[in-house]
């Protein structure tokens, strides 16, 4: 099955504050580079098999679908419908990422 792609307005946001904050606090804008090159690579692979990573390990974020790839120090979390493929959150790896999808997301 052929999966569209949508990344949703609060994960663009996500990934260019990750990528800003390495760039321009962590003052290394390659590796804020690799990071955008490394995410683009890792979420566009999602298409042709999405459901071949793990929903996460909590019941409630489970039962919603959601799953997460891994990207450097970051998780992309995203969901899989009939047709596409939602990256819904890009969050930084140790942050509090479960109460922070629990809060909600938006699938546009």
């Amino acid at each position: 099955m052929n999966y569209h792609l949508h990344i949703t307005g609060v994960a663009q946001r996500d990934i260019s504050q990750a990528a800003d904050y390495i760039e321009f606090v962590l003052k290394n804008p390659k590796a804020a580079d690799d990071l955008l090159a490394e995410t683009e690579q890792k979420i566009n692979a999602l298409l042709p098999f999405p459901t071949g990573h793990p929903v996460v390990e909590d019941k409630l974020l489970a039962a919603w679908g959601v799953r997460f790839t891994q990207v450097k120090n970051y998780l992309a979390f995203y969901v899989v419908g009939e047709s596409q493929v939602t990256v819904i959150r890009f969050l930084y790896a140790k942050s509090n990422w479960i109460s922070i999808l629990k809060a909600g997301f938006p699938l546009a």
